[in-house]
């Protein structure tokens, strides 16, 4: 140590490196490749974050209305959180300089983003500094498993074989467990790009991700060597106890399934355990067990449900963490335009959708659908819609028929609702002759209809309060402000065709031209022409 310290003093760093490169045999381009993996999936997530804040300011420019602080809010100056959060996610781990934090504070909406773009364009932010240092482990572990790797695959995966009963020699016990190490490796490698990759298309890839996949590699790679220690062949044991033979196998080549099982195990080490312990609950009296008697009844609805999404565009939002309707139904549509290639408006039919089937589940979703019903806000317009003949004429009811109609299908009894009876021995009550019994699902759901539609006057007021409950949850209304926000932006001519064009005028002169309620605000001139 002390010579290659006074290399480095008296002949420089590129003397030093040759010195301790005589000593130590560094392989250059397996440590290259190492270095290069993390370094290029942090480059690759400050291009995804640059290309998404870009896509976050065309949408603000398209869409005023969205960034500009709502006057008719009940609190001053709010703004859409829709917006505001897809903004922090990309902009709250940024470190700026002095100068630029500055310059950001006194900054509109579109140059904060600008900023932002310019202090992450590329590598060299302090950010990227931290995610490189957490990658340390990682690449450790990939120079050595890599080197590994190619050892072996040079040697044809072969080693030696002893015709000595008992355990293999430790010379070629050592051999066995560095192919099945690096074979394991190999596996884990893969599971890790993998994640990596997830990362970057939710942008979840922080210090936490490298540290985790480093874990997990090293876990794996110890359980799998384990493993093959303690069961080197285990086909050969059965065929022994079988055949009642007492003789000690000698030492043999690496089976073949084990080749293949290592780098297997390797990929889904997580799930394989979280698996294993899920089955196990069966076998273990003592632990708490799941009560799955409705598991035909809770299954998860597919994404393919959705008019729009295929095979192929099921799988490429399950990369967003959306993996179900009940996910898509409460994901950010701006957020989901961002990370992904589907348009806004793509994106805010299929999460009108996807809350449509949620609440009312598949059956009726299915049904309402064939009867002109796609979203959420086409059952809330059939049944509480206020429409105008002219622009300037007051709101108007829709026709009463279509409650009922609607109503007809949003109280009718599913396969679900009977399966729940079946397997719940479920008996609701309802009252029948004066009297309080317990009846079929088929008897309350109909005896639930005609309570409801029995008295004409009372029937409205009932079935909009139903669609009242219905469309009032939190991430309907955030749908809801972003699709307000949109239209306003388009402008009024867009509501039909050959709409005359009316004289701009400002929407918010002084405080005594408020609007004073929602049909006051309909009215308000768009910010975009449409």
């Amino acid at each position: 140590m002390g010579q290659w310290l006074s290399i480095l003093h008296e002949h420089g760093l590129p003397a030093a490196l040759a010195a301790a490169e005589d000593h130590i045999d560094i392989r250059w381009p397996i440590l290259l490749l190492a270095i290069l993996t993390p370094l290029l999936i942090i480059y690759c997530r400050n291009e995804s974050r640059v290309r998404r804040l870009k896509m976050i300011q065309d949408f603000i420019e398209a869409y005023p209305s969205t960034e500009a602080p709502d006057y008719r809010s009940d609190y001053e100056g709010a703004q859409d959180p829709s917006l505001e959060f897809v903004k922090s996610k990309y902009m709250a781990d940024v470190r700026l300089s002095r100068a630029m934090s500055e310059e950001f504070q006194s900054a509109g909406p579109t140059e904060q983003i600008q900023i932002i773009i310019r202090a992450t364009r590329g590598l060299g932010n302090p950010g990227d500094f931290q995610l490189f240092a957490s990658s340390l482990g990682f690449i450790v572990i990939s120079y050595f498993g890599f080197s590994t790797l190619f050892d072996v695959l040079e040697d044809g995966l072969v080693t030696k074989t002893a015709s000595t009963p008992g355990a293999c020699p430790p010379e070629i016990m050592t051999l066995q467990f560095q192919v099945i190490g690096s074979l394991a490796f190999a596996g884990a490698f893969v599971a890790a790009v993998r994640m990596f990759m997830r990362g970057l298309a939710a942008f979840d890839l922080s210090a936490y991700t490298f540290l985790k996949q480093t874990i997990e590699m090293l876990a794996s790679i110890l359980l799998i060597i384990v493993a093959f220690k303690a069961f080197p062949d285990p086909l050969r044991a059965i065929g022994d106890t079988i055949l009642a033979s007492n003789e000690e196998g000698a030492c043999s080549e690496i089976p073949w399934y084990w080749l293949a099982l290592a780098p297997v195990l390797a990929l889904l080490p997580e799930s394989s355990s979280n698996f294993m312990l899920t089955r196990m609950q069966s076998v273990i009296r003592w632990v708490k067990r799941d009560d799955d008697r409705f598991a035909d009844v809770t299954r998860v609805i597919p994404l393919n449900v959705i008019e729009g999404i295929d095979y192929f565009t099921r799988f490429r939002l399950e990369q967003c963490g959306i993996h179900e309707v009940q996910n898509l139904a409460t994901y950010n549509p701006i957020m989901l335009f961002v990370e992904s290639p589907y348009g806004i408006y793509q994106c805010v039919d299929w999460v009108g959708q996807a809350q449509l089937c949620h609440i009312v589940g598949i059956d009726r979703f299915l049904m309402l659908r064939e009867i002109h019903v796609r979203t959420v806000f086409d059952l809330e317009r059939a049944i509480d819609f206020r429409g105008r003949r002219q622009a300037d004429d007051p709101p108007e009811d829709g026709p009463e028929e279509f409650d009922l109609i609607f109503a007809a299908i949003l109280l009718a009894t599913t396969e679900v609702m009977r399966n729940i009876e079946k397997t719940g021995k479920l008996k609701p009550f309802h009252r029948k002759d004066g009297s309080i019994i317990a009846a079929s699902v088929e008897d309350y759901c109909a005896w639930a209809h005609d309570y409801v539609t029995r008295n004409p006057a009372r029937a409205k007021i009932c079935i909009e309060h139903l669609m009242g409950w219905i469309s009032d949850d939190l991430h309907v209304r955030r749908l809801r402000r972003i699709w307000q926000e949109m239209s306003d932006s388009i402008g009024l001519r867009s509501e039909r065709l050959d709409n005359p064009r009316r004289p701009a005028r400002d929407p918010c002169p002084n405080s005594d031209a408020l609007p004073q309620n929602d049909s006051d605000a309909g009215d308000q001139p768009s910010t975009v022409t449409a």
